[in-house]
């Protein structure tokens, strides 16, 4: 991939990599929370439960501060102003996902459930999609 030493070097592209490289520890464990939530293996003896819907509800929140932070960065040249709405377009469709995917766990209908987890999936191979141009136009191998 070929990286631009200009984009690399823009102040507002150095601070949304740090955001996002900051914020992968945290998204991490939400998606092993998820993980575990959604597995079907029974808990364990002293293994804490984890709800599905707030294992999901948490990642949904850290990406959603991650996406405010990611926006308020301001002063950016186009080249910078571009990574910043891709990082943030990509944030935004992981969100749409996880609501998606949430909407599918609440739902007493296993059709409607299903339905949910297929839009869901869309929205997250959409957001696949728009990270690798972001991740192109930060300069770097998309983080998430």
């Amino acid at each position: 991939m070929l990286i631009s030493l200009q984009a690399v070097q823009d102040p507002v592209v150095v601070k949304i990599i740090a955001l996002l490289r900051a914020a992968r520890p945290q998204l991490d464990a939400d998606g092993k929370a998820m993980d575990r939530a959604s597995s079907g293996v029974p808990y364990g003896p002293g293994e804490a439960y984890i709800d599905p819907n707030e294992a999901v509800g948490s990642m949904r929140r850290h990406i959603q501060s991650l996406r405010t932070s990611v926006l308020a960065q301001s002063g950016a040249t186009p080249a910078a102003a571009s990574a910043r709405d891709l990082t943030a377009q990509t944030l935004l469709e992981m969100d749409q996902s996880l609501d998606k995917l949430a909407q599918s766990v609440d739902s007493d209908d296993d059709t409607a459930a299903t339905a949910l987890r297929d839009e869901s999936v869309q929205l997250l191979r959409q957001a696949a999609i728009t990270s690798v141009k972001a991740g192109t136009a930060l300069g770097i191998p998309w983080p998430l």
